[in-house]
């Protein structure tokens, strides 16, 4: 390059007139050369003195490189600035920048400074370090490292054109040439991204993980991937990214471990604290949260995605199906990839008057920002029919305090209308109640079996039914392969009207699928709606959730609203209905601090900012008792 600059120059003072009269060609070859010496490789080599400006110094190109054809030498000076022309975008970025220093001797003194300047990205003159010069060998090329903030890491991966850098140097006098070479990032892949793996060692009871305020994964105590090492570099992207790990515990003793390597260095170890996972019982909810800064700088750029709704209304918005806690309009941050992002549209006027929607898009991030109009499209239909079988059993032999046990004397007789009583609950509580607080994703299918006539249902103790004898007298285990649920109907009135003695004071969800309901909590009702059918209907969605689908649910799962922030009436909703339907939505948020014994401040209309909701929503999106 060096021989071509001189010809030309050359060719120009001997026929000036030429280059004066007819200045396209040369002109055009002069451009050509000029942006081969300005390339970044050739700039950050210190391959041509003229591709930096120095002040304070005689500059000069010396054979004596630590790479490349040259090196850049300073003379006759104590202190110098260097500052590189003007570079493109450049690849390869990391979190460290370093360059070469050979001095002629061993500085009893001296620093060098470097400083990074990208008007067009925001970054003017910043400061990256100082390193000492004091005692480097003689005559020896010694790396010299500074470290580049995130937010310049992420400008670095953009696009711009006017990219500076400069270096101060400050030595005693010398005569003598100092050398200058190879300014680069330090651990660049050329251009390849950045592989990231996670490995976690335990998963005593579940670990979220999440990267960048987005939940990417629940683990579960058990599964196959926990002490493996698995790819999740599609969760990073350039720059800084928080990974955040949080250990939840269901009950008994917590563990967890959890590693992260980038481009196989280990850049994440921790294990949760003995203080805390020792074999010992701790509490149920967050165990241990933590957060690290992790910084994968040659992994593709992070590309905004700004969700809109139309409306009024703002709407509730998930990636992925889970809730991010953001309403629209919002702006994500995200790495390329392929992402569901959802968008949730309901209102409540209490008791009855829900509405609910949930619009849903296929989005593909790639290397431009994504605008999403969530309401462009139509919202999703229903997604998920459970079929509900109600099976009436005409006698309940209720339990007799003076007894100890069941007894014929104190038998409940249901009737027909007491079947009817149910039916139009159900019906009434799907369709506005549990139908809109699934934004419209889930619905209830009913049918009535004929009535078990001749196995009576047994209280044993008080409050204590034997559902097990009754499924095995009646031969109803069949049912389940017909129906998602079953639900158990049996009356808490004598033929005459009159309460049994000793009334049942508990409806009860069990095995999975399963209900059992009396008329104690039929009667009564006079807008239909039945706050307890819907609880115990949200019990089986509750156990798919958590042994199916091994996700969490929350300090005491569907009992867990005081421990949450939400009582009774609540938001003016009826019963726990506010409750309820922020967990049909997976919008309850669980804190840090929250516990079983503890009861939460109210939380008000919404949940809190958390980055932690948890609820049922993937059940009905999804599907229950999906084979």
């Amino acid at each position: 390059m060096r021989r071509v600059s001189f010809m030309i120059t050359t060719s120009c003072a001997l026929v000036l007139g030429a280059c004066a009269q007819a200045p396209d060609a040369d002109e055009q070859l002069i451009d050509q050369v000029g942006q081969a010496l300005t390339t970044p490789a050739s700039v950050l080599g210190f391959e041509s003195p003229a591709d930096w400006t120095v002040t304070g110094a005689t500059k000069s190109a010396s054979a004596d490189s630590s790479q490349g054809a040259s090196a850049l030498a300073l003379r006759s000076f104590n202190f110098a600035e260097l500052r590189s022309a003007p570079l493109s975008t450049v690849s390869g970025v990391t979190s460290t920048l370093a360059f070469d220093l050979k001095p002629p001797v061993s500085p009893a003194f001296g620093t060098a400074q470097l400083y990074v300047d990208i008007p067009s990205r925001g970054v003017h003159s910043v400061y990256l370090g100082q390193v000492s010069l004091a005692g480097l060998a003689a005559g020896t090329y010694a790396p010299l490292s500074f470290s580049v903030p995130a937010s310049v890491v992420t400008a670095l991966q953009q696009t711009y054109s006017d990219l500076t850098f400069k270096i101060a140097l400050n030595v005693p006098h010398t005569t003598v040439d100092y050398l200058i070479d190879n300014l680069r990032f330090v651990g660049g892949t050329s251009g390849v991204p950045s592989k990231v793996e996670l490995r976690l060692s335990d998963a005593d009871d579940r670990i979220a993980v999440s990267v960048g305020g987005i939940q990417r994964r629940m683990f579960h105590f058990g599964e196959s991937d926990l002490g493996q090492r698995i790819d999740v570099s599609d969760w990073f992207g350039s720059g800084a990214n928080d990974l955040r790990v949080q250990l939840l515990n269901t009950g008994g003793p917590a563990s967890a471990g959890v590693e992260l390597w980038v481009d196989d260095a280990l850049v994440v170890s921790e294990s949760c604290p003995a203080t805390l996972c020792n074999g010992s019982d701790v509490w149920q909810g967050i165990v241990w949260d933590r957060t690290f800064s992790v910084s994968t700088p040659n992994r593709p750029a992070l590309q905004p995605v700004t969700v809109t709704a139309q409306g009024a209304t703002p709407g509730e918005v998930y990636v992925n199906d889970v809730f991010t806690g953001r309403t629209t309009p919002t702006t994500l941050s995200l790495p390329p990839g392929d992402y569901t992002i959802g968008v949730g549209i309901g209102s409540e006027l209490p008791p009855a008057d829900y509405t609910g929607s949930f619009y849903e898009q296929d989005v593909t991030v790639g290397s431009a920002p994504v605008n999403i109009d969530a309401t462009a499209s139509a919202p999703l239909g229903i997604q998920e029919v459970t079929r509900i079988a109600i099976l009436p059993i005409r006698n309940s032999i209720n339990y007799v305090s003076s007894l100890g046990r069941a007894d014929a004397s104190n038998t409940g007789v249901l009737f027909e209308e007491d079947v009817d009583d149910l039916v139009a609950q159900a019906e009434a509580t799907n369709e506005q109640w549990f139908r809109p607080l699934s934004y419209g994703l889930a619905t209830w299918e009913f049918e009535v079996l004929p009535t078990i006539e001749d196995v009576p249902i047994y209280e044993q103790t008080h409050d204590g039914w034997d559902a097990t004898r009754f499924l095995a007298e009646a031969g109803t285990a069949h049912l389940a392969s017909q129906y998602d649920m079953i639900v158990y109907f049996f009356s808490q009135h004598r033929a005459d009207g009159s309460s049994v003695d000793d009334v049942c004071n508990i409806v009860w969800a069990f095995d999975g699928t399963n209900v059992g309901f009396s008329t104690s909590y039929t009667s009564g009702k006079p807008d239909l709606l039945n706050a307890e059918f819907l609880h115990e209907v949200m019990h089986n969605y509750e156990d798919y959730n958590e042994n199916a689908l091994r996700l969490y649910n929350g300090i005491d799962g569907l009992h867990g609203g005081h421990q949450h922030g939400y009582y009774d009436n609540s938001n003016g909703e009826v019963n726990f209905v506010h409750f309820y339907r922020h967990l049909l939505r997976g919008q309850v948020a669980e804190l840090g601090g929250m516990r079983t014994d503890l009861q939460w401040p109210a939380i008000g209309a919404v949940s809190p900012s958390s980055d932690l909701y948890l609820g049922f929503f993937p059940v009905l999106r999804h599907g229950y008792r999906v084979p």
